[in-house]
């Protein structure tokens, strides 16, 4: 029937051709939906979540709860913090809560922080600061690395990308964060 008529075999393919083109306009939507508001892969680039992440790791990032689910000791990805592209750090402390670090002890509003996670101990002590509305407080595992609030000072929520989920490559370090 397509060879019979030429007008309907060139429907046919324009009909075909059409829809193509909706399809890769669909899957395109659908994966720019899926990469800006539900999950994110990133790359550490840097070795301040030792031991808990090295360098090179590779993490999937959850974005779609982030501002209801997020808690301290979680695991984030920061946006356009230090002049890098993104910086994964552990939350410790969330708006209105004091957070300080005496003898080598992080506190926050006046209580010791129980970190079940492993980390480089603190040496040096840190002036009480308050965190602000809509800020949070963030501290890389491998505490001798000062590039977090210690520096920075308190990170707006809006640098929040999302929190870090688990580790999957390399595969001899897959992990749940």
């Amino acid at each position: 029937m397509l060879a019979k008529n030429k007008s309907g075999f060139l429907k046919s393919t324009t009909g075909y051709i059409v829809e193509i083109i909706e399809i890769i306009i669909v899957v395109f939507a659908l994966s720019w939906y899926i990469k800006a508001y539900v999950f994110h892969f990133t790359k550490i680039n840097e070795s301040g979540m030792l031991p808990a992440l090295t360098k090179n790791n590779h993490v999937f990032v959850e974005k779609l709860l982030k501002d209801q689910i997020l808690a301290r000791g979680d695991v984030v990805v920061l946006y356009g913090v230090d002049s890098k592209a993104e910086s994964v750090r552990r939350l410790i402390g969330l708006a209105g809560e004091k957070i300080e670090i005496r003898n080598g002890f992080i506190y926050v509003n006046n209580e010791p922080l129980y970190e079940p996670y492993g980390y480089t101990p603190v040496t040096c002590d840190f002036a009480p600061v308050i965190v602000p509305q809509d800020h949070i407080f963030v501290l890389n595992d491998n505490r001798s690395d000062y590039n977090d609030s210690r520096t920075w000072g308190s990170i707006p929520k809006e640098k929040i990308i999302g929190e870090a989920q688990f580790c999957y490559w390399p595969w001899s370090q897959i992990k749940f964060l």
